[in-house]
């Protein structure tokens, strides 16, 4: 009797542990079905107050030191702020082994030497996990979700990268990749893993990721040749360069014109963000536009170079030039359109202060007068 009670005491909290509600954090495990059964997966998760049955879905992908639970807490007071839910997985080293079965996603058995006869099927690739994934946090939250929104740093942005390319019909809508240290360029004269020579690639899928919304998300202070981790040989350092900045840009051309050539709708976007190395919490700041994009009618906002804020990033305050402006008020805006703080000015200083301590890390709009920019809050 003991040991049945135990059994169905454990059972209960399985299951209590994916009956996810608003307003909580925490984990649970994912375990897929199929051949990746043996493979549990740990999802570390955020949840806002809010409506959680049409709430948007972020999954945020780690890097290589597998810290799901700081991918996490990158986005919790951003999800807070804009109403959308975070999900972390964390794919560990004891089930996901070395950068063949995570950066490289399980698509050979061994990525930097693929052949035919290694070539595995679809549902063995590891981010076959991710749709699968989506549907179950769908049912423990009664959600009509359809799609969800993946951002991933460093060795996560090189496992979408290639999700991109080889799932190019997943449920994933926006996909930032941020930092990836290195590439699968659309190269078919170049050997995968750098290229997609002998990877095993239609043409057809090529042209459905080209169509996908991806960005490319680079950090310009990310230039450090020597940084921990990063991967040179001969082949990456001729093709791609030296470090995670012009790696990304040269991934993001060559992408473009292998597009041009296909004369096939080209859908990805690069975004350089300045005075950021290969720090994960302030590339999540940034991305925070990107992500909401499909949820959000940003494209409705105009923005104008007259409206300069400093320093920008801020973190309790920012100050902007009223003299040129010649506002009679200072708003921050939400990015979705809810007025935060509204503040009256009475004189057009040139160095006109606003305190931002009270509202949460992430993206805003500054409306003064006509003139609107934008600000990121760390």
């Amino acid at each position: 009797m003991k040991n049945i009670f135990i059994i169905l005491f454990f059972n209960a909290f399985i299951l209590n542990s994916q009956n996810l509600v608003k307003n909580t954090t925490g984990s649970f495990v994912f375990t897929p079905t199929g051949p990746l059964s043996s493979k549990p997966i740990k999802v570390f998760y955020h949840i806002p107050n809010g409506d959680i049955t049409k709430m948007p879905i972020l999954m945020s992908f780690h890097g290589a030191e597998r810290n799901a639970d700081d991918y996490r807490d990158y986005w919790i007071a951003m999800a807070n702020s804009n109403q959308f839910m975070v999900f972390a997985p964390e794919f560990s080293e004891n089930n996901f082994p070395g950068g063949d079965a995570f950066n490289l996603a399980n698509i050979f058995d061994d990525g930097d030497n693929p052949t035919k006869s290694s070539f595995n099927p679809t549902n063995e690739w590891t981010f076959s996990i991710l749709d699968p994934l989506f549907e179950n946090i769908k049912t423990a939250v009664s959600g009509t979700q359809q799609k969800y929104n993946a951002w991933g740093h460093s060795a996560g942005a090189q496992f979408l990268q290639r999700f991109v390319l080889y799932m190019p019909n997943s449920k994933a809508d926006i996909i930032v990749c941020s930092n990836s240290g290195w590439y699968t360029v659309p190269d078919f004269t170049v050997n995968f893993p750098y290229g997609l020579k002998n990877g095993e690639l239609s043409i057809t899928d090529l042209t459905a990721a080209f169509t996908k919304k991806i960005i490319i998300h680079l950090g310009k202070n990310d230039t450090d040749p020597n940084s921990a981790g990063l991967r040179h040989n001969t082949i990456v350092d001729n093709q791609q360069g030296l470090n995670r900045f012009v790696r990304g840009q040269y991934f993001f051309g060559t992408s473009q014109t292998k597009a041009q050539e296909m004369n096939t709708p080209f859908n990805w976007e690069k975004d350089e963000v300045a005075n950021v190395d290969h720090n994960g919490q302030l590339m999540a700041n940034d991305a925070l536009e990107h992500v909401l994009k499909s949820t959000l009618s940003l494209d409705k906002i105009t923005l104008t170079k007259t409206l300069k804020i400093y320093p920008n990033p801020s973190e309790n305050s920012f100050n902007f030039d009223n003299s040129i402006v010649k506002a009679s008020k200072i708003e921050v805006y939400s990015i979705t359109g809810k007025l935060l703080i509204h503040k009256n000015l009475t004189s057009f200083t040139s160095n006109q202060y606003v305190n931002i301590s009270s509202i949460s890390a992430g993206l805003y709009y500054i409306k003064a007068g006509q003139f609107v920019a934008k600000l990121v809050k760390n």
